[in-house]
């Protein structure tokens, strides 16, 4: 009989390496069920079933991490520029560039200042980055995230033609994100202090399969209740994918140039910065549309679950290159031994 400790990191690795068959199927069944049933009463779920998916990711952050910022602080600094500054340049940019519409622009907007994924640092590992960095820079950037996803969630909302108040979003993140911030971090702290690190690695599978869990229930719940209005709306849907393309491409070329030409980083703390940078954090912005935004959020996180379909078949395609990229940094430190002194 498999230890049942052994069992949920098992589920838990099943339910994170398939996000993309998962989130196809739980796309269909909310559209299928909600189009020839109504299930809008169903929205009620929605916001008891984002606290579910966010307080075990808040109890997954390593704060420690940030104390070993100094060890890894010219990525780690590369990574918020990217995360925080140029990410949101870039998709403001191509949402005009491809005439996006209202709701695909807020949902993109909120995406891009998102930190990483919970993939990220699976990805890393399996690239054979350096997880030092690629977990300072989780950390940083989900810290970060906590007055980015409020701050352009009102600067969104304020241009738009959604009447949301600013009072509105600002309370609504307040109850998804910092409560469960708060009581997620005192939570590790007293699994730690009391019982040991060795405890709280039992359990962390644990939190990863019920964040996942609820990541694909509230998937499912999106869409079955805004199934007839998705219908409707699918011609948003095939500009979503050209556009999102277009984003990994020049964020994941962006990095190589900047990595290789200037910053003469590792490879292995590119691939760290890479997969935390690039992948955006799918769950925490469906939570925040679809609390903060009321039934247009609901709508709107339609968006990022699509993202969802996208994201690992381009970050799993880099992956398969990544023999490839470490021959271009291994070069590049060889020209650099021959250059004489």
């Amino acid at each position: 009989m498999v230890h049942t400790p052994a069992r949920v990191k098992r589920i838990a690795k099943n339910l994170s390496e398939n996000m993309l068959q998962y989130t196809i199927i739980a796309i269909i069944l909310g559209l299928v069920t909600g189009y020839y049933f109504n299930l809008r009463p169903l929205s009620v779920l929605i916001t008891p079933v984002v606290l579910l998916m966010i307080y075990p990711m808040m109890v997954n952050l390593s704060l420690a991490s940030l104390l070993r910022i100094r060890e890894t602080l010219k990525p780690v600094l590369e990574a918020l520029v990217l995360n925080f500054a140029v990410a949101p340049a870039l998709i403001y940019t191509l949402v005009e560039a491809f005439h996006a519409s209202t709701y695909m622009k807020i949902a993109l907007m909120l995406l891009s200042v998102a930190p990483s994924c919970s993939m990220g640092l699976g990805y890393v590992g399996l690239a054979g980055g350096d997880m030092l960095t690629a977990t300072t820079i989780v950390a940083s950037a989900f810290l970060l995230s906590l007055a980015a996803l409020p701050a352009v969630g009102c600067y969104v909302a304020a241009g738009s033609s959604l009447g949301v108040p600013p009072g509105l979003i600002l309370k609504s993140l307040a109850v998804v994100l910092v409560a469960p911030l708060v009581l997620g971090v005192a939570a590790r702290e007293f699994i730690e202090r009391r019982y040991g690190l060795e405890k709280y690695g039992e359990l962390k599978p644990y939190f990863s399969t019920v964040t996942l869990v609820n990541l694909y229930l509230l998937i499912y719940l999106i869409f079955a209740v805004k199934a007839r209005l998705v219908v409707s709306h699918y011609h948003d849907l095939v500009v979503l994918a050209p556009l999102m393309l277009v984003y990994y491409a020049a964020a994941i070329s962006l990095l190589l140039a900047v990595n290789l030409k200037l910053l003469g980083l590792s490879y292995e703390q590119h691939q760290a910065v890479v997969f935390t940078t690039a992948g955006k954090n799918v769950a925490l912005t469906i939570a925040v549309l679809a609390t903060a935004f009321g039934k247009a959020g609901r709508f709107m996180a339609v968006y990022p679950a699509m993202v969802a379909l996208i994201q690992p078949i381009v970050l799993i395609l880099y992956l398969r290159y990544s023999g490839r990229v470490k021959a271009w940094f291994a070069a590049r430190t060889a020209a650099a031994q021959r250059v004489p002194a």
